[in-house]
């Protein structure tokens, strides 16, 4: 494996170009293989000091570029390896401990070989897809064995009972899964291959895109701030969800993903105008929030979800879960996560939360997830017994939509050859937690469609990197620009977090809806164009980064929130109380975002379903 400080220096060649007064983006056009200036000046220009170059490596990724590094991008990388590729991973942070896969904790899931009454089943019905995700299990004839094959690659993964029989986290009749993963073993693994080279602490900030086609990506060195373009034949992107935008509890994160998602590449697509689908849907967990600053973690809370009813209090420290209360028992113990949720967002309306909008809950030992009791110590640290006290909890979002919306090839929608592990209108939708179970297959699957497009398609013999220098130029400007009455770009991205904060959870109240789009409209015409840093250094220059991403943070939460309140229904985890039922005649569909003239247009996009 080479990582990102050595990369091979047959792979890199260096281009320049300049921007300044005499230089317009249009006239830059497709450049050679050595470092030369690409700018035109006019006539009465010609006495001007030439601009500085801004020079950037073009970096050759060999067969298959991947963008992420967790379980979806192992995954297809693997294949992609067994079958002989040369495949470059990017990595927004440093690699196996960056991302979701850095908390080293996952669930995997197994779709059995008798599980053939998919119209029935509880979790397939809820699916968005139903025949896309069918022929990823059709394709992965591996997946009983999952558990098996992540053995033989060094992972520790089964709890056993006291009688020595395997614990699975869940074991339906179509599927077993199954927590306490640990990725970074697999990335260990991965790692040891010759064919593979990971390019770390690498900010993708676009597609570079010639004739409809992704020939690559431009990147952003973040120790250095060096710019780099990312050539490759076929491309998939296999970033987590975009969680970032959506708020605070105070001192904590209403969200236990990564602080690297922040939409870098979605985003920038959209800008590109590909259409965002699914940015509505959300998919939660209630943890633990006290002590305050002891954090969303997996292994610093304790997580009840549907699967631990029982353990959820109202805010007097009453049974939830109750007829009294509105429940449907049976559901409720069935393990329904999108009702559970949706009915503690509709508990919390009624009254029953407690005053900043949570619930209560205590631990039973018998019933929490294994890899929840090995939190239980950390707590009695702060003299708490969450065996017997009852301990405030909030609704965190840990999986989110607002992907770009692909075919049924998991291929992006207008930018060929770029292949979504978790494009929108192939996997799960409103499915609470569809993506932990997916990521895996649909890597997979990805990866399967890539192989047959790199075989049929030939590389471009050329490239225009047009977009590469017009992305450059984008990045300088918002290091190097001094607005009046400039912000700090922390303080807006707190201004977006607080605005979701209040209105993107589990109880989706139309009146904070529409208060959140108007202040994040605000903060669009009057704040984002503020921010400045303060330095211009590009060494490590966090405030530069911060810039970048809050831009794909806004248009993640405009989309987010404006999709929110067009959808007039309560489907899947999250409850409209304006809305109460689900309305499968006019909303059984896929609300897809696109840009046009600086506002968000959307349409209704039917999704397929298997026939009953």
């Amino acid at each position: 494996m080479t990582v990102h400080a050595h990369i091979p220096a047959a792979t890199v060649s260096r281009r320049a170009f300049a921007v300044g007064a005499g230089a317009t983006l249009a006239s830059l056009g497709a450049a050679s293989t050595t470092m030369g200036t690409g700018s035109t000046a006019h006539a009465n220009e010609a006495a001007e000091p030439a601009p500085e170059p801004i020079e950037y490596e073009v970096v050759n990724c060999g067969d298959i570029l991947i963008i992420g590094a967790g379980f979806g991008a192992f995954t297809a990388a693997f294949k992609a390896i067994s079958e002989g590729k040369r495949v470059t991973i990017i990595d927004k942070g440093p690699f196996l401990h960056s991302g979701n896969a850095g908390y080293n904790w996952d669930t995997v899931a197994s779709w059995l070989p008798d599980a053939n009454n998919y119209e029935s089943d509880m979790y397939w019905k809820r699916l968005v897809n139903q025949p896309m995700y069918l022929r990823a299990i059709q394709e992965d004839t591996d997946a009983p064995n999952r558990w098996l094959e992540l053995i033989n690659r060094g992972q520790t993964i089964l709890t056993r009972d006291e009688e020595g029989e395997i614990q699975w986290y869940s074991d339906y009749p179509f599927l077993r899964s199954f927590q306490s993963f640990f990725p970074r073993l697999t990335l260990d693994e991965l790692a040891k291959s010759p064919l593979l080279t990971v390019i770390d602490r690498t900010m993708v900030t676009d597609v570079i895109v010639n004739d409809g086609r992704c020939v690559g990506v431009t990147g952003l060195y973040l120790p250095t701030g060096d710019y780099r373009a990312f050539r490759a034949p076929v491309t998939i992107l296999a970033t987590g969800p975009t969680n970032w935008f959506y708020g605070w509890t105070g001192v904590t994160a209403y969200t236990n993903g990564s602080p690297d998602n922040t939409g870098d590449v979605d985003m920038a697509l959209f800008r590109r105008g590909v259409g965002i689908g699914e940015s509505e849907y959300a998919v939660y967990d209630y943890l633990t929030t006290y002590p305050k600053g002891l954090g969303y973690g997996w292994n610093t809370s304790l997580n009840p979800d549907a699967s631990e009813w029982r353990l959820f209090a109202d805010k007097d420290g009453n049974p939830l879960v109750t007829e009294e209360n509105g429940w449907d028992a049976e559901r409720a113990k069935a393990g329904d996560r999108n009702y559970f949720n949706a009915m503690c967002g509709k508990s919390i309306a009624d009254g029953l939360g407690t005053e900043d909008g949570g619930l209560l809950c205590r631990a039973d030992y018998d019933h929490l997830r294994p890899i929840m009791k090995q939190n239980l110590p950390i707590f009695e640290e702060f003299g708490i017994d969450p065996l017997t006290e009852l301990l405030p909890i909030h609704d965190e979002i840990y999986e989110r939509g607002g992907s770009p919306v692909v075919d049924d090839n998991l291929m992006c929608e207008g930018v060929a050859g770029l292949f979504c592990t978790r494009g929108a209108g192939a996997q799960s939708g409103s499915n609470g937690g569809a993506m932990a179970y997916s990521n895996f297959r649909f890597g997979l699957f990805a990866v399967n469609r890539a192989l047959e497009y790199l075989a049929q398609t030939e590389a471009p013999a050329a490239i225009d990197w047009t977009p590469v220098e017009e992305e450059v130029a984008r990045l300088e400007a918002l290091r190097t620009r001094t607005p009046e009455n400039g912000l700090r770009p922390h303080v807006v991205r707190h201004a977006i977090q607080n605005a979701c904060g209040t209105c993107m959870g589990v109880y989706r109240d139309p009146t904070l809806l529409d208060a959140a789009l108007a202040e994040l409209r605000r903060i669009r015409d009057e704040d984002i164009d503020r921010m400045t840093v303060s330095s211009t250094s590009k060494t490590f220059n966090t405030e530069w980064r911060e810039i970048i991403e809050n831009y794909n943070l806004l248009d993640a939460a405009l989309l987010a929130v404006e999709a929110s309140l067009l959808r007039e229904e309560t489907r899947g985890c999250y409850y409209r109380p304006d809305f109460p039922e689900t309305d499968e005649e006019n909303w059984r569909c896929m609300l897809v975002g696109t840009k046009a003239n600086g506002a968000i247009e959307f349409a209704k996009r039917d999704v397929p379903q298997l026939e009953q």
